[in-house]
Protein backbone atom coordinates (compact mmCIF):
# COMPACT_ATOMS: atom_id res chain seq x y z
CA UNK A 1 0.00 0.00 0.00
CA UNK A 2 2.64 2.51 0.91
CA UNK A 3 4.86 1.60 -2.61
CA UNK A 4 1.07 2.39 -4.30
CA UNK A 5 0.81 6.16 -2.44
CA UNK A 6 4.53 6.84 -3.65
CA UNK A 7 3.78 5.76 -7.06
CA UNK A 8 0.48 7.98 -7.33
CA UNK A 9 2.67 10.91 -5.37
CA UNK A 10 5.29 10.67 -8.19
CA UNK A 11 2.24 10.25 -10.75
CA UNK A 12 0.76 13.57 -10.09
CA UNK A 13 3.99 15.29 -9.00
CA UNK A 14 5.15 14.91 -12.64
CA UNK A 15 1.69 15.85 -14.15
CA UNK A 16 1.58 18.85 -11.80
CA UNK A 17 5.17 19.78 -13.18
CA UNK A 18 4.42 19.02 -16.93
CA UNK A 19 1.26 21.87 -16.59
CA UNK A 20 -1.02 19.93 -14.64
CA UNK A 21 -4.60 18.32 -15.87
CA UNK A 22 -6.26 21.17 -13.44
CA UNK A 23 -4.76 23.97 -15.08
CA UNK A 24 -5.54 22.95 -19.08
CA UNK A 25 -9.38 22.34 -17.65
CA UNK A 26 -9.97 24.93 -16.55
CA UNK A 27 -8.69 27.64 -19.54
CA UNK A 28 -11.92 26.25 -22.04
CA UNK A 29 -14.49 27.56 -19.34
CA UNK A 30 -12.87 30.32 -18.83
CA UNK A 31 -12.57 31.47 -22.24
CA UNK A 32 -15.90 31.12 -23.03
CA UNK A 33 -17.78 33.56 -20.77
CA UNK A 34 -14.95 36.12 -21.70
CA UNK A 35 -15.59 35.84 -25.12
CA UNK A 36 -19.34 35.91 -24.82
CA UNK A 37 -18.79 39.01 -22.62
CA UNK A 38 -16.45 40.87 -24.64
CA UNK A 39 -19.84 40.70 -27.27
CA UNK A 40 -22.37 41.98 -24.76
CA UNK A 41 -20.42 44.87 -24.05
CA UNK A 42 -20.82 45.86 -27.91
CA UNK A 43 -24.67 45.81 -27.42
CA UNK A 44 -27.00 48.58 -28.52
CA UNK A 45 -30.52 49.87 -27.34
CA UNK A 46 -33.22 48.41 -29.74
CA UNK A 47 -36.96 49.38 -30.17
CA UNK A 48 -38.67 47.77 -32.85
CA UNK A 49 -41.35 49.69 -35.19
CA UNK A 50 -44.62 47.84 -36.86
CA UNK A 51 -43.76 45.97 -40.01
CA UNK A 52 -46.77 44.71 -41.41
CA UNK A 53 -48.50 42.17 -38.93
CA UNK A 54 -44.60 42.09 -37.43
CA UNK A 55 -42.26 44.49 -35.99
CA UNK A 56 -38.94 45.33 -37.12
CA UNK A 57 -35.30 46.33 -36.01
CA UNK A 58 -33.11 48.04 -37.60
CA UNK A 59 -36.29 50.95 -38.19
CA UNK A 60 -34.43 51.49 -41.61
CA UNK A 61 -32.20 49.84 -43.42
CA UNK A 62 -29.84 46.71 -41.72
CA UNK A 63 -28.06 46.22 -38.88
CA UNK A 64 -24.20 44.88 -40.07
CA UNK A 65 -22.66 42.32 -37.21
CA UNK A 66 -19.21 42.75 -35.75
CA UNK A 67 -15.91 41.32 -35.28
CA UNK A 68 -16.86 41.22 -31.26
CA UNK A 69 -19.86 38.05 -31.59
CA UNK A 70 -19.53 35.21 -33.90
CA UNK A 71 -23.27 34.99 -33.34
CA UNK A 72 -26.34 37.45 -32.81
CA UNK A 73 -28.12 37.90 -29.58
CA UNK A 74 -30.89 39.15 -28.46
CA UNK A 75 -31.92 40.40 -24.93
CA UNK A 76 -35.62 41.25 -25.29
CA UNK A 77 -37.39 42.95 -21.70
CA UNK A 78 -40.45 41.29 -22.46
CA UNK A 79 -41.25 37.68 -23.87
CA UNK A 80 -41.61 37.58 -27.11
CA UNK A 81 -40.22 35.81 -30.34
CA UNK A 82 -37.59 37.19 -32.57
CA UNK A 83 -36.00 35.80 -36.20
CA UNK A 84 -33.25 37.21 -38.38
CA UNK A 85 -33.10 38.20 -41.84
CA UNK A 86 -30.23 38.08 -43.66
CA UNK A 87 -29.96 40.84 -46.42
CA UNK A 88 -27.32 38.89 -48.87
CA UNK A 89 -29.89 35.87 -48.96
CA UNK A 90 -33.08 37.32 -48.73
CA UNK A 91 -33.98 34.72 -46.27
CA UNK A 92 -34.54 34.30 -42.66
CA UNK A 93 -34.44 31.71 -39.81
CA UNK A 94 -37.56 30.40 -37.89
CA UNK A 95 -38.73 32.14 -35.24
CA UNK A 96 -36.87 31.51 -31.40
CA UNK A 97 -38.38 32.60 -28.14
CA UNK A 98 -36.44 35.27 -26.29
CA UNK A 99 -37.75 35.47 -22.65
CA UNK A 100 -37.73 38.34 -20.57
CA UNK A 101 -34.21 39.87 -20.04
CA UNK A 102 -32.05 36.81 -20.54
CA UNK A 103 -29.51 36.85 -23.77
CA UNK A 104 -30.61 34.56 -26.87
CA UNK A 105 -28.84 33.79 -29.74
CA UNK A 106 -31.07 34.00 -32.50
CA UNK A 107 -28.46 33.45 -35.14
CA UNK A 108 -25.15 31.39 -34.71
CA UNK A 109 -22.08 31.48 -36.53
CA UNK A 110 -22.45 34.49 -38.55
CA UNK A 111 -19.80 36.09 -40.41
CA UNK A 112 -18.20 39.51 -39.57
CA UNK A 113 -20.16 42.36 -41.84
CA UNK A 114 -23.09 40.55 -42.66
CA UNK A 115 -26.38 42.51 -42.66
CA UNK A 116 -29.48 41.32 -41.07
CA UNK A 117 -32.78 42.48 -39.75
CA UNK A 118 -34.61 41.21 -36.56
CA UNK A 119 -37.99 40.62 -37.42
CA UNK A 120 -40.43 40.27 -33.72
CA UNK A 121 -43.85 38.71 -33.35
CA UNK A 122 -45.14 41.56 -31.28
CA UNK A 123 -43.36 44.88 -30.06
CA UNK A 124 -40.16 44.56 -28.84
CA UNK A 125 -37.57 46.53 -26.72
CA UNK A 126 -33.83 45.40 -25.53
CA UNK A 127 -30.03 44.78 -26.36
CA UNK A 128 -28.75 43.47 -29.07
CA UNK A 129 -25.26 42.04 -29.83
CA UNK A 130 -23.77 40.98 -32.61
Amino acid sequence: MERRSRVMHSVMAAALAAGGVTAAATVPAAAAPARAQACYDHSVGYETVEYGELHKWPRTGWATTSPYCADINIKANVMTDVKVCFRATGKCNGFKTAYARSWIEAATNVLDGTQYRLLFSSYSAGLASA
